[in-house]
């Protein structure tokens, strides 16, 4: 064997080797001692360098018994039975019965079922020869005093291996558990990132957009009408703290402040017909429009709806204006549809420009949401005509 084999076997070698090894050494020298003074008062039979050969042989090899349990229980199977074929030999308690239990436990314990029953097996057929040859060993009152000890060992060592087993299971099913549970923690981590970032830019997005437009209304009557540029900047305040206090309040919640904070419920589909005066009172006229019977919504779809509609408005007040838009919200018994369309300026709105204009996180963000309610989220932009954002979202889906 290579030095690096070595080496490697070493760092593989079972926890309880050493132990393994003084355990061997010692049972190799008390069965000696047992020779040299005879404790056990065995009748000595076969010639004394024999015996100790193979007392020696029985009893080291038990340092190999958790390493290599079935060559350990064929070695002592052998050691004990082999030379009994040739002359009876002195048979003894700690160098024949001991090394023939723990052989027995070991292989039991340590060894798959077929390996257990061939270990088994070297162990009975060794014994079998001791009692056929040794005319001190061989009488029908010592059977029990070896087969019941013997098998107690073996039973034993087949329990405790089933229940390390089980354990080992149960282990392994704790740790993937915990995995699946981390993976679990992750993903609900990454979903609720998502969330939040949605959040943030549509409520950012919304804001700073009117801000924007407003401030343009503004610069642009400064000089011609200075008293009718305070309302275009007055909304440029109040859209600026209103993004203020959502921030604010996004951010609370991500530093675990919601006891704290005087939270409002998530705006909806009640909430569009102010959304559509708020966006007409800065340049946008829209119209609403509801078809079907209103019906409550689950909290995700209405939130869902109501965010489509304002990034759908905000992106034709930012690409669009001026135009008008107009809002269609129809609902039925599987699903609620809303539709968002813009008129748009001729040169604004036509053809890939005006599409590629308004593909940016505010359409990425739309189709995330609609995509965890399993709806469909379809835009189209038309020469001329203007933009449409059309949604879809089953109820039935969402409600499971």
């Amino acid at each position: 064997m290579k030095e690096s084999d070595t080496r490697a076997w070493l760092r593989r070698r079972p926890a309880g080797l050493l132990p393994d090894v003084l355990f061997g050494l010692a049972v190799a020298g008390f069965a000696q001692i047992d020779l040299v003074y005879g404790l056990d008062n065995s009748t000595p039979y076969g010639p004394r360098p024999a015996v100790v050969a193979v007392t020696l042989a029985a009893t080291l090899v038990l340092a190999l018994r958790r390493v290599a349990p079935l060559f350990t229980a064929a070695v002592v199977g052998v050691a004990i039975g082999a030379p009994m074929l040739v002359t009876p030999l002195t048979v003894t308690i700690w160098g024949d019965f001991l090394p023939i239990l723990v052989a027995g436990y070991s292989v039991a314990r340590h060894s798959e079922r077929a390996r257990a029953a061939v270990g088994a097996g070297a162990i009975l057929a060794g014994l079998v020869v001791v009692f056929l040859r040794n005319p001190e060993s061989g009488t029908v009152g010592n059977l029990p005093f070896v087969a019941v000890p013997l098998a107690a060992c073996f039973i034993a060592g087949r329990v405790l291996r089933a229940r390390a087993r089980s354990q080992s299971d149960d282990r392994d099913r704790a740790r993937r558990l915990e995995a699946e549970r981390e993976d679990a923690i992750h993903a609900a981590l990454a979903e609720e990132r998502a969330r939040i970032a949605r959040e943030l830019h549509d409520i950012v997005a919304h804001c700073v957009s009117v801000m924007v437009v407003q401030a343009g209304a503004a610069e642009d009557l400064l000089d011609r009408d200075p008293m009718r540029a305070r309302a275009p900047l007055r909304s440029v305040q109040e859209t600026g703290q209103q993004a203020v206090a959502e921030l604010g309040r996004m951010l609370g919640l991500l530093r675990g402040e919601r006891g704290r904070l005087a939270l409002k419920p998530q705006p909806g589909t009640a909430d569009l017909a102010e959304l559509v005066e708020h966006m007409a009172g800065i340049g946008l006229p829209v119209e609403l429009a509801v078809e079907g019977p209103e019906r409550p919504l689950p909290p995700g779809v209405d939130l869902t709806v109501y965010r489509i509609v304002q990034e759908s408005l905000t992106n034709a007040l930012k690409h669009a204006a001026p135009t008008t838009a107009r809002v269609v919200l129809r609902y039925d018994e599987q699903s609620v549809a809303v539709s968002v369309r813009d008129t748009g300026r001729a040169g604004a709105t036509g053809g890939r420009g005006a599409g590629a204009q308004r593909v940016g996180h505010g359409l990425i963000g739309m189709r995330e949401r609609v995509g965890l309610y399993g709806g469909t989220l379809d835009t189209a932009a038309a020469p001329g005509a203007g933009f449409t954002v059309t949604a879809c979202l089953p109820l039935q889906a969402a409600q499971r």
